[in-house]
């Protein structure tokens, strides 16, 4: 087992994290100093028999508490899926929690339970009113359509030769006018915007770096003369 390849230290790294999955206070409580806890810990993390250990204690924790893939995407499929309807009774009336099939209990994030008592005109009168708060549809329909791959999709756009910084400005116009034409989406506008001004600040720092150079050059002469 890879376990057996960590000192005593990595061995109680690995079981700390595990707890929280902390690394610094994985670190600090494995008995490393907490000046250097970040950093260990960190350093750990990149260590592949450590990472293996990891990784197998983690899976093993899963399997203990039943929790595999197959069970999380059928709960993200109850969530996604909720039909709201499955709440009432033909006449309209909400459902007690226990009548609710499996699926549409599955939906419920919550419940708030509100006592009502009467006033003075109808004294003792006690009633229970139910809130069912239901879980978000968007972040399970988000998670299901990166499973499935539903979100990723190449992108056909041809950005203009980039030579020079002037070049990242055109690139960044043709980009906006992509967008505008439907080409591309917001999210793909974004990363290619970022890509080109990471270009851009790469291109000035060199022309920078040149000058600088020219400049330590040309004062260099003027120091032999």
């Amino acid at each position: 087992m890879t376990g057996a390849q960590l000192t005593d230290k990595q061995a109680a790294f690995v079981r700390e994290y595990l707890v929280d999955k902390n690394a610094t206070q994985a670190a600090i409580r494995a008995g490393y100093s907490p000046k250097t806890a970040r950093s260990i810990g960190e350093e750990n993390l990149s260590k592949p028999d450590i990472r293996a250990a990891i990784d197998a204690g983690l899976a093993d924790l899963a399997s203990r508490v039943g929790i595999t893939a197959e069970r999380v995407l059928r709960e993200r499929a109850r969530i996604a899926f909720f039909d709201p309807r499955k709440l009432l009774d033909a006449q309209g009336n909400p459902l007690p929690m226990q009548d609710l099939d499996d699926d549409t209990a599955a939906a419920i994030a919550g419940v708030e339970v509100i006592e009502m008592k009467g006033g003075a005109e109808i004294p003792g009168v006690l009633s229970l009113v139910k809130k069912y708060r239901l879980a978000a549809k968007d972040t399970s329909l988000a998670a299901l359509e990166k499973y499935l791959g539903l979100t990723e999709r190449p992108m056909r756009f041809a950005l203009p030769r980039i030579e020079s910084a002037e070049d990242c400005t055109k690139a960044q116009s043709a980009v906006l006018t992509a967008v505008a034409a439907g080409q591309l989406m917001l999210t793909e506008a974004k990363l290619m915007s970022d890509l080109i001004d990471g270009q851009r600040r790469a291109y000035e720092t060199h022309e920078f770096a040149k000058r600088i150079e020219a400049l330590e050059e040309a004062v260099n002469k003027k120091g032999v003369r």
